[in-house]
């Protein structure tokens, strides 16, 4: 039930840029992102690529319809340099409070909560500008890459 309302207000907010840039309604890119709100959250484009093998959807279709939500602001696109450069995907949604822990030598990501960080960055007032929603990233060496160096 969550993810049809993700994906129908994903589906509202494509409609509104699509007519504020003259856009022409195309099948494909609903279908597009129908497969983008069903995959595991982040996501690289090779996933969704992968998710839209069955409906024969070319990749450049694919990246397009990526850039395109990003500019709509359905998804956010974030670059990470693990040994190679990535980039992730995510969707954006209303209230999003997003805090990761990203281990930079095996890539892993783990995903996180603090409040008293939280409530921190929701209490800071910002002249000029009205806060909606936050990502915290955290850089560092997980558990288990630091137990290898020891061994």
């Amino acid at each position: 039930m969550k993810k049809e309302r993700i994906y129908a207000n994903a589906l509202g907010r494509l409609y509104r840029y699509a007519k504020t840039h003259n856009l022409r309604p195309a099948a494909i890119r609903k279908i597009v992102l129908e497969q983008t709100c069903y995959l595991h959250q982040p996501f690289v484009a090779e996933q969704l690529i992968e998710a839209c093998k069955q409906e024969r959807i070319s990749t450049a279709t694919i990246y397009n319809s990526l850039r395109i939500f990003v500019k709509a602001g359905i998804l956010r696109e974030s670059k990470r340099h693990l040994g190679q450069p990535v980039t992730e995907y995510e969707l954006i949604s209303d209230n999003v409070k997003h805090m990761q822990l990203i281990c930079k030598t095996c890539g892993r990501v783990t995903d996180f909560s603090d409040r008293a960080i939280g409530r921190l960055i929701e209490e800071r007032k910002y002249p000029n500008f009205n806060m909606q929603h936050y990502s915290l990233i955290v850089y560092g060496e997980c558990k288990i890459c630091r137990s290898k160096k020891i061994e």
